[in-house]
């Protein structure tokens, strides 16, 4: 029986580059709950803003919602 990641699409480099960006929000969001030092938490910060833009200049409109069909 095929498991699903089988009957998916397949990932383009937009995909893999927004899974490093969701597990970076992701972190940043676990190290604040955490009440982690405050001047690491920037440069999280500081990496995702760089990251993010990186992402938006090589994949542009690739988070755009899409329409509803």
């Amino acid at each position: 029986m095929p498991i699903a990641e089988e009957n998916s699409l397949p990932k383009t480099d937009a995909d893999y580059y927004g899974f490093v960006l969701t597990g970076l929000f992701g972190v940043i969001d676990d190290a604040e709950a955490s009440s982690c030092d405050p001047a690491g938490i920037a440069l999280l910060c500081e990496a995702r803003e760089l990251f993010w833009m990186e992402f938006q200049q090589r994949y542009p409109g690739a988070w755009d919602e899409k329409p509803k069909v």
